[in-house]
């Protein structure tokens, strides 16, 4: 099971959902999408999608921080059990 989460280094919503990912060992690949032309490749990938950070696991879109802090228990006792089976 994959983590990507699409980043801005000015955005402190995308240093906590990082720190969250760090703190519970899942690992995760970042794109910095800090360029305009990165930001809208972004949106290209992710319909609608106009704020940072935004967080994919598995291939699916959770959306932002927001949502992982809300579902954060579900999220990474998944994510662990996942990583542990694999």
């Amino acid at each position: 099971m994959g983590v990507e989460i699409y980043t801005k280094d000015s955005c402190m919503f995308c240093k906590k959902a990082k720190e969250m990912f760090q703190e519970n060992g899942i690992p995760y690949q970042e794109h910095d999408v800090s360029t305009v032309a990165k930001f809208k490749a972004m949106q290209d990938r992710i319909t609608g999608a106009k704020t940072v950070p935004q967080i994919i696991i598995d291939g699916h879109l959770i959306g932002g921080f927001e949502v992982l802090d809300a579902h954060k228990e579900a999220i990474f006792a998944k994510l662990k059990k996942t990583r542990a089976s694999g």
